[in-house]
């Protein structure tokens, strides 16, 4: 029997996605950036894929709910198979952690599958999904082993060169790229003086990935690039 597949078209260039492999020997989590899914409170009837605005979802997901999401480009999964999405509030969803650092805690990974497809067009989909499990940020230097972060991990921070840092209590959001083409990012926890990073983000035209863990970066690294950062102007801390 034939998959049925979802895999959903650029605006811009009308490529078409790509499948992102799902493991990494670096994560234990691989997935999509919330930007690539919208939550909903809908259930079969939804707004028309190309409305401009409809009611976002406050409620976050729970284990064993089916919910009806919206995606997009470069979303790309076959009906049935389990995936990870990262979740933010929507607060966050919007406006980012830089806006809406509180809403750090309350983000997540959730592993989903498509249930079934509602409405589908080249670029975007409403689904319905079922909510296999849910793991909490805050909680992946207890859930995951610790890595070594000093070699792999760094290096595409390092070539785009002077990176943004946003400090919320015992958070850093980390940030570089390049013109807004492509970038990654990476979210931190300060641990007993240590610093973990507990999430990192790859995007780009025709990818927008997240990935989960715990990563032991080198300390004297990341308090290098806040010295950087603060000399530069490019370091702002929030209470």
């Amino acid at each position: 029997m034939e998959q049925e597949v979802i895999a959903l078209v650029c605006s811009t260039c009308k490529s078409l996605s790509e499948h992102v492999k799902m493991e990494s020997e670096f994560f234990d989590i691989v997935g999509f950036e919330n930007d690539v899914m919208e939550w909903s409170d809908y259930d079969n009837d939804v707004p028309p894929l190309d409305a401009p605005h409809w009611m976002w979802s406050d409620r976050p997901p729970e284990q064993g709910q089916v919910r009806t999401v919206k995606v997009c480009h470069p979303f790309h999964m076959v009906v049935g198979n389990p995936f990870w999405m990262l979740y933010t509030p929507v607060s966050s969803s919007l406006n980012g952690w830089d806006s809406h650092p509180e809403e750090i805690e309350h983000s997540s990974f959730v592993r989903c599958s498509i249930e079934c497809v509602l409405e589908q067009d080249n670029f975007k989909a409403w689904l319905r999904v079922k909510v296999l499990e849910v793991w909490m940020i805050k909680d992946y230097n207890k859930r995951f082993p610790i890595r070594d972060g000093s070699n792999g991990y760094l290096e595409d921070f390092e070539m785009f060169g002077k990176p943004c840092i946003f400090n919320y209590q015992d958070w850093l959001f980390i940030s570089a790229g390049a013109q807004g083409d492509l970038g990654v990012w990476g979210l931190v926890k300060r641990i007993d003086s240590q610093y973990h990073m507990l999430v990192y983000g790859d995007w780009g035209i025709h990818r927008n990935n997240a990935f989960g863990g715990n990563i032991l970066l080198p300390k004297h690294q990341i308090e290098g690039w806040i010295e950087q950062a603060i000399h530069n102007e490019r370091y702002q801390t929030v209470e």
